[in-house]
């Protein structure tokens, strides 16, 4: 087990020059290994890299260093319900005091094996609106992935969850943003009486989940809802549940991937959905798991299915099914910056130690 040695000027320990990603690792139903969208987690984190000012680099040649500490690390990933989490993180190699952008950085990756988010199967949280703090505001760091971010509400979840709640849903002045470090939907019949799947608007103060993001995809062809993403209100909220219109809310992210909403608390008030204990939520569940370890996807599937399938997975290791098949090879990272970022170091850990597979980069 090896250890990072900083000094105690480090600049990311009194500036927070840190972002992250959280990804996972999936051993399909064929015994091979495979990443979801890893390439956009490759763009958003050099998202979070720029923004704080630490070098970028071309998302593809992440995804393809990632696929050699896969071959590496193969054996470390479970079988499914479990996944090997993996956390790419930045952070800044500078150390003297005094704020101003780093000259050296480091990119590096652990990962250690996760357990199904919902211990024998999906279970609705309860949640409570946070009237007081607020996650992020506009012109701040919200929609990149920076640690910054969830310590602020590190002390108000930990409030909530001594009343009995499992976290809390953020507000940025009178709208809806997240709930606790997920992404948000809301099904229910709007005011023109159709059906519709909401999730609050990207404005600034709201990460682009992926998840997010592929619920979108996944679900913009459906006819028996529209789908949509807008601003909502909590009186939009308390509105639609006072006139018998909301049906079900369920967060989404890398970690819980989809999870229904039992209740939320305003105030005095107790909003329970129509359908607490979700249903269009487990199916979008459902589909998601399929694809992510190819479950129920052949080659005779639906096209639509085919078609997300070659687009959201990544093959790590040599495919039987020629039209699933995807192998990109490796080559170094480049970076976009004349500041140095420094040899990855690729590690697996457990318990908060981490062992490195090192992998030698071109320079």
């Amino acid at each position: 087990m090896h250890h990072f040695k900083l000094s105690p000027f480090n600049t990311t320990i009194h500036y927070a020059f840190e972002g992250f990603e959280g990804m996972k690792a999936y051993r399909d139903s064929k015994g091979k290994i495979r990443t979801f969208r890893p390439e956009e987690n490759g763009k958003r984190l050099c998202r979070t890299s720029e923004r704080i000012c630490l070098p970028t680099f071309d998302p593809n040649e992440f995804v393809k260093c990632l696929d050699e500490f896969l071959k590496v690390d193969e054996q470390c990933v479970p079988e499914e319900p479990s996944t090997l989490y993996l956390r790419p993180t930045v952070i800044s190699l500078d150390n003297k005091l005094g704020l101003q952008t780093p000259n050296h950085s480091m990119l590096f990756v652990t990962a250690s094996p996760s357990g199904p988010y919902f211990k024998g199967g999906l279970k609705p949280v309860k949640l409570k609106i946070e009237t007081e703090a607020i996650r992020a505001w506009p012109g701040g760091t919200g929609d990149v992935k920076v640690g910054a971010n969830y310590i602020m509400g590190i002390d108000h979840a930990k409030a909530a969850a001594k009343e009995g709640f499992n976290q809390v849903i953020w507000l940025n002045d009178k709208y809806i943003t997240e709930a606790g470090a997920c992404n948000l939907y809301i099904y229910w019949i709007n005011k023109q009486g159709k059906k519709e799947l909401v999730t609050p608007m990207l404005d600034g103060t709201i990460l682009p989940g992926i998840t997010r993001k592929s619920i979108l995809e996944l679900t913009k062809d459906d006819n028996r809802f529209t789908v949509c993403e807008k601003k909502v209100t909590v009186n939009d909220l308390m509105t639609a549940f006072k006139e018998k219109r909301l049906i079900e809310m369920f967060m989404c992210g890398t970690a819980v991937v989809v999870g229904p909403i039992g209740a939320v608390a305003y105030k005095k008030t107790m909003i329970v959905p129509e359908k607490p204990d979700g249903e269009l939520s487990l199916e979008i569940y459902k589909k998601l798991q399929d694809i992510q370890v190819l479950l129920s996807v052949t080659s005779n599937s639906s096209e639509e299915c085919l078609t997300l399938t070659r687009t959201w997975l990544t093959n790590h290791l040599t495919f039987t099914d020629p039209s699933l098949d995807i192998c990109p090879c490796y080559s170094r990272l480049k970076h976009s910056s004349p500041h140095p970022i420094y040899p990855i170091l690729w590690g697996f850990g457990v318990l908060g130690s981490v062992s490195y597979t090192h992998l030698t980069l071109p320079t």
